[in-house]
């Protein structure tokens, strides 16, 4: 009688292991694993001049607007990029598509006009912008500080004011230096008194802090997927090239170093080496954009 129980265990062991019903039958195949659709996000779908996209894609890995095509980079399980879009771009409908050209999303640039802002500066400073070969040698290494950026990005929420103050110059701003023309102003300045706290706007790696010809005494920060901030002209540095820095640590302080008519901080916002509008980023995460 225990050899029959042991044979009957058996059976039923193997019973359930092919995968056999109560009734003696096999069984249904298990249902068919459904296909992951493709994607392809642009956020926001609508924008303006001197603004940016962040586009993300869970197949894509290269897409094509303006007539260029930019590489995704894999990151938290998909692929993403920023899109800086230039300044003189004309408002209208856009097509963003994948460079096999098998997914397509569409965004809408409005119309932006922008002001201008007149400065006077003494024979001295204004003589500074004329050193090209200065300035162009200092570029060099300011493109270099900014040629490696994290592949996952160090911030998590939106971004946040470096300073208090009052904003005396907004992004865009056609600059006009002692009656002439000079370059647009492609950052916000917010001024305050000299020695006031300047904090880190997000998460990221420092990759420069030092003093520039222009720019003063000045702190770049990686804050991954080639999205970059930049805080100049002030008047102490707490931080060094390589430190890692949590959203509101300090950083320095406010000043009037370098190209500057007074104590203010001068703070822009990159993709690689294009500057964006900053403002975006104080509303929202990009991957909360609408």
């Amino acid at each position: 009688m225990w050899k029959s129980m042991k044979i009957a265990s058996l059976l039923f062991t193997i019973t359930m292991a092919i995968g056999t019903c109560a009734y003696g039958q096999a069984a249904p195949a298990a249902a068919a694993v459904a296909v992951k659709q493709t994607t392809l996000r642009v956020q926001p779908a609508i924008t303006y001049p001197g603004d940016v996209l962040f586009v993300r894609s869970n197949q894509a890995t290269a897409v094509t607007l303006f007539g260029n095509t930019y590489n995704m980079r894999a990151t938290n399980g998909e692929y993403v990029r920023f899109i800086p879009i230039p300044i003189g771009t004309k408002a209208g409908d856009y097509t963003l598509q994948s460079a096999d050209k098998k997914m397509k999303a569409t965004l809408t640039i409005a119309a932006k006009s922008f002001a201008t802002d007149s400065i006077t500066v003494s024979k001295q400073m204004a003589s500074m912008q004329q050193n090209t070969a200065r300035i162009n040698a200092e570029q060099v290494k300011i493109n270099k500080a900014r040629s490696v950026s994290a592949a996952t990005p160090y911030f998590t929420s939106a971004f946040q004011m470096p300073v208090q103050g009052t904003l005396t110059t907004p992004y865009g701003y056609q600059r006009i230096v002692n009656g002439k023309p000079s370059s647009r102003h492609l950052a916000i300045d917010i001024a305050n008194k000299e020695g006031t706290p300047v904090y880190a706007s997000n998460a990221g790696k420092v990759v420069l802090a030092e003093s520039l010809y222009l720019t003063g005494n000045t702190v770049m920060i990686d804050h991954g997927l080639s999205l970059f901030s930049s805080y100049g002209h002030m008047s102490k540095l707490d931080v060094k090239a390589g430190q890692l820095v949590k959203k509101g640590q300090l950083i320095g302080r406010v000043g009037t170093t370098g190209f500057s008519t007074g104590p203010h901080l001068h703070y822009a916002m990159l993709i690689g080496n294009t500057f964006i509008n900053p403002n975006p980023f104080f509303t929202a995460s990009p991957y909360q954009w609408k």
